[in-house]
């Protein structure tokens, strides 16, 4: 994702005038929701694997997720299939940019 998808400058323009962005990996997330941390019990809810986008409100609720492989057909030249899965190429990665702007779109901050 990284190396396509939130490389693009509009992407990352986007994200940033929209959202408050971090990155957190599952194992962080799963210890704390073992300790009672609601926001990582959440988190632990909506995951999916191998990566998981999630979008929540001011209030903490879910606004809508992506998934890596779920939501973007194809996979980047960077990046490994899961465990499982033929890697795919991508055809086209501009239509793995339009589709997350019509996700943001879609999904409008209230």
């Amino acid at each position: 994702m990284r190396a396509g998808l939130l490389s693009q400058p509009e992407i990352i323009s986007r994200l940033n005038e929209q959202f408050v962005c971090t990155t957190v990996l599952i194992d962080d997330v799963r210890k704390y929701a073992e300790k009672g941390d609601e926001l990582a019990k959440q988190l632990k809810e909506q995951w999916t694997y191998p990566l998981e986008m999630i979008f929540l409100r001011t209030d903490g609720s879910l606004m809508f997720k992506l998934n890596s492989f779920k939501d973007f057909p194809g996979v980047h030249a960077d990046v490994a299939a899961p465990p499982g899965k033929a890697r795919v190429e991508v055809p086209n990665e501009r239509a793995h940019v339009e589709m997350f702007l019509k996700h943001l779109d879609e999904h409008p901050l209230k």
